[in-house]
């Protein structure tokens, strides 16, 4: 089970390097050519400006399912320092299931929109592109985030230590400058 994790865990990591530097590259080669034909030659891309905010935001949100396998996400890490290994252990499952449930939640009305979309026929004024076709971003990395999740259970019920913070009563001194 864990060679099968652990090849999941690289196959979306592959992936997930390859869009989060292709839409960042494609940001911002699209950025400085909307700026050097605005401010170079007086003229512009109607769309550019769409298509940089899709682009951006789609690099971060590939990024951020990066950031749970990493355990690099926001949270709020102050209670469990409070309380001993044991307790700290019981909110990490409870913060891990809550965020499975909620970014699948995510992926699932992601995906109910992305259909409503293609069925209505909803077109993009500023790029004249299907709606449906930027919005599938949302079910996509949220169903990422979702799978990133399920690793991070899996590997933590096995006995893994899938957080990146540290009690503060087991940070000797040498750790405290």
């Amino acid at each position: 089970m864990k060679r099968i994790v652990n090849a999941v865990d690289r196959a979306i990591s592959g992936a997930e390097t390859a869009f989060i530097v292709g839409f960042t590259a494609a940001a911002l080669l699209l950025g400085v050519t909307q700026v050097v034909l605005r401010y170079g030659f007086n003229t512009g891309l109607t769309w550019a400006e769409a298509v940089f905010v899709i682009f951006t935001v789609a690099g971060m949100m590939f990024a951020g399912s990066r950031g749970v396998r990493d355990d690099k996400h926001v949270r709020v890490d102050v209670v469990p320092h409070l309380f001993p290994p044991p307790v700290t252990r019981v909110f990490e499952y409870g913060s891990l299931f809550i965020s499975l449930a909620l970014t699948g939640y995510f992926a699932y009305c992601g995906a109910r929109y992305v259909v409503f979309l293609h069925m209505i026929d909803s077109v993009s004024p500023a790029t004249g592109m299907s709606d449906w076709v930027f919005y599938s971003l949302v079910p996509v990395t949220m169903g990422l985030f979702a799978i990133r999740y399920v690793i991070r259970i899996l590997r933590t019920a096995g006995g893994e230590d899938t957080s990146r913070h540290v009690v503060l009563s087991e940070l000797n001194v040498e750790d405290r400058r």
